[in-house]
């Protein structure tokens, strides 16, 4: 028989959504004033980073977990339709936050706007979401869903997603995070990703900033 869900199992649902809540609001700010060509440069590829990353997952959802939840509770599918309109509402800010025809600064508005809309989202799927994964997925297909959005995440980019949704998550949930990854992403973050992440992160926003990553 299928394991029901308890709330660990969904860590990693959780702390991707902890990391995007936190960083196109910590990206607004040093966009505003980059201290010189090479921190300009990092933000730039952290924006392209969060931004790909962020239009990937919403995909994912729209392709996969809205039509299965419908399936399994389908007195939620005008809730699941609503979040589904709001990727679509989200999707421009992405597009003009990520580009760099127009100068860094100028999109700083544009990121604090998406800061906002990203969180109201999050809020609501949160509050829909969740509880409708707790009781209609089983274990496996938790496990399946984690295993794709590894596979879309990609080698090349999984040491600097890994840390930046780590970034907006406290140390217990960032412990049950990892416990829902295979073995191998499991050490590889705790011997070399998050360090190297931390470096990268305070020369993004700062040493001031870097300190509550402990929190």
């Amino acid at each position: 028989m299928a394991r029901a869900l308890i709330m660990d199992d969904l860590a990693g649902f959780v702390i991707a959504h902890a990391g995007m809540r936190r960083e196109f609001g910590r990206l607004a700010r040093v966009a505003r004033a980059p201290r010189d060509a090479e921190h300009a440069a990092l933000i730039e590829e952290q924006i392209a980073l969060t931004t790909g990353v962020l239009h990937s997952h919403h995909a994912g959802e729209d392709r996969d977990l809205w039509p299965l939840l419908r399936l399994r509770a389908p007195e939620a599918a005008g809730e699941l339709d609503a979040l589904a309109a709001e990727h679509e509402s989200v999707d421009p800010l992405l597009a003009a936050a990520a580009d760099t025809a127009v100068a860094l600064t100028e999109r700083a508005q544009v990121l604090e706007a998406l800061h906002d809309l990203i969180n109201a989202h999050l809020d609501h799927e949160d509050t829909v979401v969740l509880p409708l994964m707790l009781d209609h997925l089983t274990l496996a297909e938790m496990e399946e869903i984690g295993r794709q959005a590894l596979a879309e995440i990609g080698r090349r980019r999984a040491p600097a997603v890994f840390g930046w949704y780590s970034s907006g998550a406290h140390k217990e949930l960032r412990t049950a995070a990892l416990a829902t990854v295979p073995p191998i992403p499991r050490f590889l973050f705790n011997r070399f990703w998050w360090p190297s992440y931390q470096r990268r992160f305070e020369l993004l926003y700062g040493a001031d900033e870097h300190a509550l990553l402990s929190v």
